[in-house]
């Protein structure tokens, strides 16, 4: 997913920005997890979230009015899934639809989740080549550090990730060099029906029910475990963890139990 010649203009621009201290600020206020990242990360997430942003177009649903803290808050944190890969940039995604609430949505056909036909609610939703729709009222739930693991930003990105080389999203994301793509496959198979297994015993793990429904949401539920609550996750599911640790690579517990 390199960077094209618009988008790499837009990196220039964005890089070639100095970074003032109220954007440090912010980046503090809408991603909690940045206070345990080193200076050059969290300058880098600055400057991609500002490359994004001008990069997308931005829509309002029901009545919702788009701000330049809305736009923040999105892009920052969906540039924590990104630390190893400044240059990932979601260009199949040209447009970020922002509801106030969970909305009502329609099945389409061969949905997933939600069969065929009928209306349900939906927190967010992403396409392989379409908008990525997401709601403020769970947003704003996600960007507190005391919240359950849920991140619906962290969610609908990962799924892109999953996306990159294969639109059907197989829980597979391009893996990084040095990594066995089948040896990974296997494994993160295998932890997907380790917990689907796990739970019909009755036991407990921190990936909840939704992400055993599929393997590409058992990693888009992953994701947000890995970085909302990675202590539990690396403490109940700690295959599961190095798995997601080898590919995102930033290792946020370890650096949370760092003095």
């Amino acid at each position: 997913m390199g960077i094209s010649a618009w988008w790499n203009s837009l990196w220039r621009r964005a890089s070639s920005q100095a970074i003032d201290p109220q954007e440090l600020e912010e980046l503090d206020q809408y991603v909690w997890q940045a206070d345990w990242l080193d200076d050059a990360r969290r300058r880098s997430m600055i400057r991609w979230s500002k490359t994004f942003i001008a990069g997308k177009h931005w829509e309002g649903c029901n009545g919702f009015r788009i701000t330049e803290e809305v736009k923040k808050t999105v892009a920052l944190n969906a540039s924590l899934l990104v630390l190893a890969y400044p240059d990932w940039i979601f260009p199949s995604n040209p447009t970020i639809l922002v509801y106030p609430r969970p909305y009502k949505a329609r099945s389409r056909g061969g949905d997933l989740h939600h069969g065929l036909g009928g209306e349900y609610y939906r927190s967010g939703e992403t396409l392989a080549k379409g908008p990525i729709a997401l709601n403020w009222y769970d947003i704003q739930r996600a960007i507190h550090r005391d919240n359950d693991g849920d991140h619906i930003v962290l969610h609908e990105f990962s799924h892109q990730l999953d996306m990159i080389d294969d639109p059907r999203a197989d829980g597979v994301p391009p893996l990084p060099p040095g990594l066995n793509v089948e040896q990974w496959s296997k494994d993160f198979e295998i932890e997907f029906q380790s917990a689907r297994e796990r739970v019909e015993r009755g036991e407990a793990i921190v990936v909840d029910d939704y992400g055993l429904t599929h393997p590409s949401e058992f990693f888009a539920v992953a994701t947000e475990c890995y970085f909302q609550i990675p202590w539990d996750l690396r403490e109940y599911q700690p295959n599961l963890y190095r798995l997601l640790q080898a590919f995102y690579i930033t290792d946020l517990a370890h650096a949370m139990d760092t003095p």
